[in-house]
């Protein structure tokens, strides 16, 4: 029958069951048997459905071929090796077989040690040659004088003696090494092996210098090659070029030399840790490795007191935040950085912290302790009054979110302002109204409690911010302050506080609508206290007149006297009568801005001193005017030392150009200034005066005014003279 009409089923069958070849075909992902025929049954001792690598020369198993047939499914690889446990010689073909949508791999394994082509194959010094050749490393043997017997092409390459040139020779011929850090020669490797009998390695430093002078850095190990008796007949080296290793090797050292020094040198604290985690993986506590100098410094503790030991055993009180923050760095590798301030050293410092390795980190620490507190104190400098040392308006609207809320409620404010501040100011200098405001601080100062705000509001305005306190305990504060105000003694007046109140009680209500209720009720405090307060003021300025410049009450009463009964001699009115009566008693009120040594020197003043003197009719007039219904008495002061000739001062005013309140003063003034002693000259006797008085007549003084000042004088004089 012939064979065509066979059936091809049976046959592939047959050919694949007698065929004198082992035949797997496996699958290339999951590297299962899918089909095996009888013959690699028996051999391999493996079934369809199990792992390739089952094999017992799974070393050279077809699976380490997938990705080559992956990538070229065309290809067929060839293979051949020597089975040292069989003692034969196998060949295996390889190949990509497709089935449907997918590659299969193809083995067909055949025994080359058959009778018939057993002569035909290599013995086993030329297979053990062919593994020295196919070892990537270079191998040089030698026998026990040293001199080479074998070479593989890897150690031709490398020391350039191609073409086994090598052989025979010295090997210190053919491998020539030296220091890579001192260029010296090293002693010959093989030499050691054969004096010990024990496997060598070189150095880590050891350059190999090739026949053509290349330079390989290379890593080796040199063994003693023996007999079953222990005979030594040789050496076997082993070496590969760790070039590009040793670049890298030598770079991180470089590297971690220059980390060293800039450590050791840098003026920043610097520390290596590792972190110390829990069963969970969560950071716990961490460990000093290494801390420079600046860190020592910054800590206070020195490096044997801090390597080795864990941060919670050096520094107890660490919070849990460093703890977890660093741990954070370490085991995620992503870098921070952190302005604080430590509790535990005392210092503000800022710390960048970053993992060179997993579970380690470097911390670098900057101490800003001095740049922090400049900020600190400029920051102060922005939230203070420097006057009075109070907190300022800004500090009060940086903390009134905070103040402005449900759980402060209710919350009082009290408005203070400072009556009088510019009379003080006009009459006594700044300096003096400085004392005041200071004095009033003070007072603000004293009656706050712990967690109320009190600031300097305005020029002469203070503010007292009073959390969960209710108006009548605010209204109690305020009779506080009005009594410890009185007590206030810096420029010998008797200072007030005009004050106002207000207080917020529903969440809904606008803080600043409160504060315009308490500003609008401290206003209209000062209004109604105006007149009795002037009063008072311009009683304590007349007394503070009286002790400067020394002048007696008679002397003011004998002054406020002769104007008045001079106004009504002449007719006025009385509003100009008491116009002139206001003007006698505060004409001088400017001296209060002239110095003592000004005043009180015994002998003529110079013409400097006089510049000065004549001052003290422009700041009693400001002093005067700083009262809306006192305009008229500020001019006649300002005005009394006019003349009626138009020689006088401030303005040079003549004649009626003078108001008739000055006039009248001035002349009154003169009298009693003659009949009185002063520093520089006794008094003369009353004819005497009354004749310079005259004298003056239509020069000094008003002609008209004078003939009825004397005429009253004259009157006054004999009337005593008839009672006695």
């Amino acid at each position: 029958m012939s064979v065509r009409y066979w059936n091809k089923e049976w046959l592939l069958d047959t050919v694949f069951t007698q065929m004198r070849a082992m035949v797997r075909l496996c699958d290339l992902e999951t590297n299962r048997i899918l089909l095996i025929n009888d013959f690699a049954r028996r051999e391999f001792g493996l079934a369809e459905g199990q792992l390739c690598c089952a094999d017992p020369h799974s070393e050279r198993c077809g699976c380490l071929s997938n990705e080559v047939l992956r990538n070229n499914p065309e290809q067929t690889l060839h293979f051949q090796w020597y089975d040292p446990r069989g003692d034969r010689w196998l060949e295996r073909h390889v190949q990509a077989v497709t089935l449907g949508d997918a590659l299969v791999r193809l083995e067909m394994t055949f025994d080359l040690t058959d009778k018939h082509s057993r002569g035909s194959m290599p013995d086993k010094e030329d297979y053990y040659r062919r593994i020295v050749e196919s070892i990537g490393d270079a191998v040089i043997v030698t026998d026990r004088s040293g001199r080479i017997t074998m070479m593989n092409p890897q150690a031709e390459m490398l020391t350039g003696w191609h073409d086994a040139s090598g052989v025979g020779k010295e090997l210190s011929q053919v491998f020539q090494i030296v220091s890579a850090h001192t260029r010296e020669p090293m002693l010959n490797p093989v030499g050691k092996v054969l004096a010990s009998g024990e496997i060598v390695g070189l150095a880590n430093h050891t350059v190999l210098i090739s026949k053509d002078g290349v330079e390989y850095h290379i890593a080796d190990s040199a063994a003693p090659v023996k007999d079953s008796e222990g005979n030594i007949h040789g050496v076997i080296l082993v070496f590969r070029d760790v070039s590009e290793e040793y670049k890298q090797r030598e770079k991180l050292r470089r590297s971690e030399e220059r980390f060293r020094t800039l450590m050791e040198t840098s003026i920043n604290a610097i520390a290596l840790h590792e972190i110390i985690t829990d069963s969970e993986n969560q950071p716990v506590d961490y460990r000093f490795l290494e801390v420079n100098k600046a860190f020592e410094e910054l800590t206070g503790f020195t490096a044997a007191e801090l390597i080795g030991k864990t941060v919670l055993e050096v520094m107890p009180k660490t919070e849990k935040f460093w703890i977890e923050t660093y741990g954070k760095v370490a085991l995620t590798g992503e870098p921070m950085r952190i302005e604080n301030f430590s509790q535990q050293i005392g210092k503000y410092f800022t710390v960048r912290a970053y993992s060179p390795i997993p579970g380690q980190f470097v911390t670098v620490f900057d101490d800003i302790t001095e740049r922090k507190q400049m900020e600190l104190k400029l920051r102060e400098q922005v939230y203070k009054d420097s006057l009075t040392g109070l907190h300022n308006r800004h500090y009060l609207e940086s903390q009134l979110p905070g103040l402005d809320n449900e759980q402060q409620l209710p919350l009082s404010v009290i408005i203070g302002d400072v009556n009088g501040l510019k009379i003080i100011n006009d009459s006594m200098g700044h300096h003096k109204g400085d004392e005041v405001l200071k004095g009033a601080a003070r007072v603000f100062h004293t009656v706050a409690r712990p967690g109320d705000v009190v600031v300097r509001w305005g020029g002469d305005e203070f503010l007292l911010l009073l959390p969960r306190t209710d108006a009548e305990q605010a209204q109690k504060i305020c009779l506080e302050i009005d009594r410890l105000s009185q007590e206030m003694d810096q420029t010998g007046l008797e200072p007030s506080i005009a004050m106002g109140l207000a207080t917020k009680t529903q969440a809904a209500e606008d803080i600043a609508d409160v504060f315009r209720s308490a500003e609008t009720n401290m206003y209209q405090h000062k209004i109604s206290s105006a007149r009795s307060r002037r009063s008072a003021l311009v009683l304590s300025l007349r007394q503070a007149l009286a002790e400067k410049s020394h002048e007696t009450e008679e002397h003011a009463r004998n002054l406020q006297t002769h104007a008045v009964n001079l106004a009504q001699r002449i007719g006025l009115p009385d509003s100009e009568v008491v116009t002139s009566s206001l003007v006698a008693v505060l004409h001088d009120i400017g001296k209060v801005g002239i110095s003592e040594r000004i005043l009180d020197k015994p002998g003529p003043l110079t013409e400097e001193e006089w510049q000065v003197m004549r001052q003290h009719c422009e700041i009693g007039h400001r002093i005067v005017a700083s009262s809306p219904d006192l305009l008229d008495v500020a001019e006649g002061v300002l005005y009394h030392h006019e003349r009626w000739d138009g020689k006088g001062y401030p303005h040079g005013l003549k004649g009626e150009e003078i108001p008739i309140s000055a006039r009248i003063v001035a002349l009154a003034d003169a009298f009693d200034a003659m009949t009185s002693d002063r520093a520089y000259r006794k008094a003369l006797c009353r004819n005497a005066a009354m004749e310079e008085i005259a004298s003056g007549a239509g020069s000094q003084f008003d002609p008209y005014l004078t003939r009825e000042f004397l005429a009253m004088l004259k009157e006054q004089l004999n009337g005593a003279l008839t009672k006695q």
